[in-house]
């Protein structure tokens, strides 16, 4: 298909800043779609409040892009507890738009769903497993996943990723080395559980499903799990950083969400990252990679 053009929705968000480094490496046109500032990384900036989701339908049918890369979301859990009503309108019906607009100029959708569509209870779900949100995030990002697979042919990706942002506080590596480096003492979960995968690697499995034309659900995530506490002990290592201030505890919320990477393996005809293989490459980006 033609990839020429990208638009990328929450482009100064985590994932979407990252998505326009990537893209600035291709040879496509990435337009960012942001609420108010200017998205840096991108050919151009599309300004759109997604609480009125008829602004983002209205920018996808003016800028008629090839692929859009729906990143934007309210992805707090206790902002979307707070205020469900927005997280419905935000995750839900402004993907829904996205699909519709998507379907009407011809464009690819990329849906940004989660691993939280899933309760924990036991891990390693897999694309076919049926659903269970524990969480008003989890239950918009689903809706929004039926809404995708509606209204067009989307490429619906659940993940959870980890990597560097543009304030140094958005993803738990940042949490962790910053308070490793400062010897700070924290705490990491031994009984919640991930396959977290870093950014960049996430990005590029994305855009080889793009190249290769698929649709449907894929789980992109690493290929192995690793508790918080194990994933802290891990930055620990890669840093060569004293891990004795960080001290393993329970979750009061105890829960195993890690993703089955099977099918995406299949697809990609590929060994699927692990975790500890994306710390590394982040010790390698740190300090020269600025999404």
């Amino acid at each position: 298909m033609d990839q020429a053009k990208w638009l990328v929705t929450g482009a100064n968000g985590f994932l979407g800043a990252n998505a326009g480094h990537f893209l600035n490496q291709k040879n496509v046109t990435a337009i960012g779609l942001t609420r108010d500032a200017a998205a840096v990384q991108f050919d151009s900036t599309i300004h759109v409040d997604l609480k009125n989701p008829g602004e983002l339908a209205a920018a996808i049918r003016e800028s008629t892009p090839s692929v859009i890369l729906h990143c934007a979301a309210i992805s707090s859990h206790e902002d979307c507890e707070r205020n469900p009503e927005l997280a419905i309108r935000v995750n839900a019906e402004a993907t829904r738009e996205a699909a519709r607009a998507a379907q009407e100029t011809h464009a690819q959708l990329i849906y940004i769903s989660t691993d939280s569509v899933f309760s924990g209870t036991r891990g390693n779900y897999t694309e076919l497993d049926p659903t269970d949100p524990f969480s008003v995030y989890g239950t918009t990002k689903l809706l929004g996943e039926q809404y995708a697979r509606v209204e067009t042919h989307a490429l619906i990706i659940r993940t959870n990723f980890f990597g560097w942002s543009t304030t140094g506080t958005r993803s738990i590596l940042e949490f962790f080395h910053t308070n490793l480096e400062n010897h700070n003492p924290i705490h990491g979960f031994t009984d919640v559980t991930t396959t977290s995968l870093y950014v960049p690697t996430l990005l590029d499995y994305i855009w080889q499903l793009v190249q290769g034309d698929n649709t449907g659900i894929f789980h992109v995530t690493s290929r192995d799990p690793l508790t918080k506490y194990e994933f802290g002990q891990q930055v620990a290592q890669a840093w060569d950083l004293d891990s004795n201030n960080l001290t393993p505890t329970h979750s009061d919320q105890p829960r195993n969400i890690s993703l089955n990477t099977s099918k995406l393996a299949t697809t990609l005809n590929a060994q699927i990252q692990s975790q500890v293989e994306g710390i590394q490459l982040a010790r390698r980006d740190f300090g020269t990679f600025h999404p």
